[in-house]
């Protein structure tokens, strides 16, 4: 009897616990490293670009925002490189792509910009000079390969673009807080791209 009842009990928390879940997702979001977007970009040679689809419900409701952060040496820029912030919807769901784009140049520091479904910043180059003498860069998604949730209020890190100064860099799970947080310290310059959506548009800025 008490393996039962134990039993039950534990599926029972899961079931309460997948619901809860179910209730605080507000949006889904997926990578589109093989999107039209990302191979047109490709082909032209302009430099990087992270691409993704996201779906967003009750989007007549909700405000959404993509930032770039960046660190140099450790220390985070006073402001972002570059944001965008769109919401209210005219559709009850809300889906497209959203992304972000780096314009390498042989001579000038690169140019950023961000997009998403039928908002698209003109690129743009960032108030803080970029370090353009880094020996080894890289750049890539936090998850792969799959759909990932999105809560309420939760700021979320969906891409990262990183270089050092050095001649080695390690691999880092972006999904986790503390590899994070070290990569930050370790490398010369990261640039993080975050996602945050909420109901109070006055919580963005």
């Amino acid at each position: 009897m008490k393996k039962r009842w134990w039993l039950s009990f534990i599926l029972a928390t899961v079931l309460l616990s997948s619901c809860s879940t179910n209730e605080n997702k507000v949006a889904e979001i997926e990578p589109a490293p093989e999107s039209e977007y990302v191979k047109t970009f490709d082909e032209l040679a302009l430099g990087i670009l992270f691409d993704f689809k996201l779906e967003v419900q009750n989007a007549d409701e909700r405000w959404v925002k993509l930032w770039v952060e960046r660190y140099q040496d450790g220390k985070k820029d006073d402001d972002s490189v570059v944001d965008l912030i769109y919401g209210e919807s005219l559709d009850e769901t809300d889906e497209g792509h959203v992304g972000f784009g780096i314009i390498h140049s042989e001579k000038d520091e690169p140019l950023y910009f961000l997009y998403a479904p039928d908002i698209k910043l003109n690129p743009q180059k960032s108030d803080k000079k970029a370090n353009l003498d880094s020996s080894m860069s890289t750049w890539e998604y936090a998850f792969k390969d799959k759909k990932v949730p999105l809560t309420l209020d939760e700021e979320k890190v969906l891409a990262a673009y990183r270089s050092t100064t050095s001649n080695e860099m390690r691999t880092v799970d972006l999904s986790d807080p503390n590899d994070v947080k070290q990569m930050i310290q370790e490398d010369t310059e990261v640039l993080l791209l975050k996602i945050l959506i909420t109901e109070n548009k006055d919580a963005l800025y």
